[in-house]
């Protein structure tokens, strides 16, 4: 927390022990709906409950879209219904439906039934799309207007726009039934002749999604085409609403974030984590623990098992072991990583190929390298000649089969349909620990 909103919420936590809710609600109206949130879960709950019971429920509704998830849910099972429905109902749509989602089912009946018809409905059909979906993501407050109208017209009904309009800096033009035809900015009706029909500067080739497109995908084709909002249309092509870059920004922060839990072999999430800071976690990691603990003990324990003998009469092999271990493993993990963030950000084709062959390139530079390194320190440690070029030659191959490993795997799991970010870390030096120590004792036994 800002040392400022630190002040801020000890002047409010005073002022609330001094029953002063005027000037406590005064502060927090006049603070930035983000740092009155941040003021706010700095009090105790129940005097959080306190202020949201005396504010007005537009005051009240912007901070508490600025809380976290967990808050915002905390929050309203505390209020009395009446009260939740009043702040609720002054949210715009896709944040109500965001907040709504995140209720217990019971009670986001009962808010629901308490709102009025046309904002139940409206809501409900948002509710009725996956939550990570566009059309659960979208907002149908955009500026629709006829394609019919002259320039001067659509900034004539721009000027009597509601506020609850979003993204007013686009215009989506329709045809008589209601179906996107063209888009045009606030700048290009700024500088265009009033006279002229707004259809001569609209734009018609069109870039849109469907209510059933993942967020992933509209985040990236917001990000592509440098847009502020895209268009959401049904089957026929009718404007159903639209999602903002605003919205777009929490998905890439919160897909970020899950494919950074990917890497390191955990599935927990944020949300997850605030209701259950330690059990989450835990059963977030568990799986990746658990396949690494049994492949460890049954492959690689296997592999050292096979070759027990051979490895009696050659102790000295045994020495570089581990450093042949953590070089597959890092060489594995560093491939897979760049190969993963291609793809994660639509690497296809020459692009993807050229990161796969970069992988397999740099991989023969550090094999060479890294195989000519410990060549050397076998020969100087063990004073043998042949278990140096055994060694240096068994690290090399080790290091070229984990870039090849690394780089494929992230592509074997998008062909599949998988997730490329499940190439995670613990997954990909797992296998390499097996990979690599049999190319090692192969080729290291083969030259001894």
């Amino acid at each position: 927390m800002e040392e400022r909103n630190r002040v801020l919420g000890e002047t409010l936590r005073g002022l609330l022990a001094e029953g002063k809710m005027g000037a406590a609600l005064a502060l927090l109206d006049g603070l930035h709906p983000a740092d009155a949130a941040e003021v706010l879960e700095s009090v105790p709950y129940e005097d959080r409950l306190r202020i949201f019971r005396s504010w007005d429920a537009e005051g009240s509704s912007e901070a508490l879209l600025e809380m976290s998830e967990d808050e915002q849910v905390r929050v309203v099972e505390g209020l009395a219904r009446n009260l939740a429905v009043r702040i609720i109902s002054e949210m715009p749509p896709d944040d109500a439906v965001d907040l709504l989602a995140d209720l217990p089912p019971k009670l986001r009946e009962s808010i629901l039934s308490g709102l009025s018809a046309r904002k139940a409905g409206e809501l409900r059909r948002l509710l009725a799309h996956g939550e990570h979906t566009a059309g659960g993501l979208m907002t149908p407050e955009a500026m629709r207007l006829s394609q019919d109208l002259t320039v001067g017209e659509v900034l004539e009904r721009l000027r009597g726009a509601p506020e609850s309009v979003e993204m007013i800096y686009y215009v989506y033009l329709l045809d008589e039934g209601e179906r996107l035809v063209g888009v045009t900015s606030l700048r290009e009706l700024i500088v265009a002749d009033p006279e002229a029909p707004v259809s001569s500067i609209m734009h018609r080739d069109l870039i849109t999604v469907t209510p059933e497109e993942d967020q992933e995908r509209v985040a990236a084709l917001i990000d592509r085409y440098d847009l502020l909002a895209v268009p959401v249309v049904d089957g026929e092509g009718r404007l159903l609403g639209i999602v903002t870059v605003d919205d777009v920004l929490d998905v890439i922060e919160e897909e970020a974030q899950e494919d950074i839990y990917s890497l390191v072999g955990s599935w927990e999430t944020e949300e997850g984590t605030e209701r259950h800071p330690l059990l989450a976690p835990f059963l977030g990691r568990l799986p990746w623990v658990f396949f690494a603990l049994v492949l460890e003990v049954l492959v690689v324990g296997g592999i050292l098992r096979g070759f027990s003998d051979v490895l009696r009469d050659h102790m000295a092999i045994i020495f570089f072991i581990p450093a042949i271990l953590a070089m597959g493993g890092t060489v594995a993990v560093q491939s897979a990583t760049r190969v993963t963030v291609e793809l994660m950000h639509g690497g296809e084709g020459r692009r993807f190929m050229r990161a796969v062959a970069g992988e397999t390139g740099i991989g023969l530079l550090v094999a060479a390298a890294s195989g000519g390194i410990i060549a050397m320190v076998a020969w100087l440690m063990c004073e043998n000649a042949s278990l140096g070029v055994a060694v240096g030659l068994a690290m090399g191959c080790t290091v070229l089969s984990a870039a090849l490993l690394g780089s494929s795997l992230p592509l074997i799991l998008r062909k599949m349909g998988g997730d490329p970010s499940k190439a995670s870390e613990p997954l990909v030096a797992t296998i390499m620990d097996a990979v690599g120590l049999a190319v090692y004792l192969l080729v290291a036994m083969a030259l001894v």
